[in-house]
C-alpha cells in the first residue's frame, strides 16, 4: 500500500482554511499548523467592536472545522524556520516536521 502524500499548511486564515478544504477530499495527510487554535472571520471585527456580536461568534475552532476529516491534523504552533531542501519546518518549541509539499498561507497581521 502507498503512503499518502503529507501536505503541510502553514496558516489557518482564508486562505490556509481554503487549500485545506479543496485538498481534504484528495489521498493525501494534511496538517494545518497556526499559532492559535482558531479561525477568526475578521469581516465581523466592526461587529464585535460595536457589541453586536460577541468574539466567540467570529472565532471558531480550527479542529471543529475539520473535525470529519480523518486526514487533517490541526497543530498550534509558530513555524521559525522552513528547510526546503531537505522537505522539513521547525516550531517554536524545537520540533521537526516532514512534507512533501508545503502551503505557506499565514495571512496579514495589522499595524493599528
Amino acid at each position: 500500500m502507498n503512503k499518502h502524500k503529507h501536505v503541510i499548511v502553514v496558516g489557518a486564515g482564508f486562505g490556509g482554511l481554503r487549500a485545506v478544504q479543496k485538498l481534504c477530499k484528495k489521498p493525501v495527510e494534511i496538517t494545518l499548523i497556526d499559532k492559535t487554535n482558531h479561525h477568526l472571520f475578521q469581516p465581523l471585527l466592526y461587529q464585535v467592536a460595536t457589541a453586536a456580536l460577541a468574539p466567540g461568534d467570529i472565532a471558531l475552532p480550527a479542529r471543529a472545522i475539520f473535525k470529519r476529516n480523518k486526514n487533517v491534523h490541526v497543530r498550534m504552533g509558530e513555524v521559525v524556520d522552513v528547510d526546503t531542501d531537505e522537505k522539513q519546518i521547525r516550531l517554536e518549541n524545537g520540533q521537526t516536521l516532514s512534507f512533501d509539499y508545503l502551503i505557506l498561507a499565514p495571512g496579514s497581521r495589522h499595524s493599528y
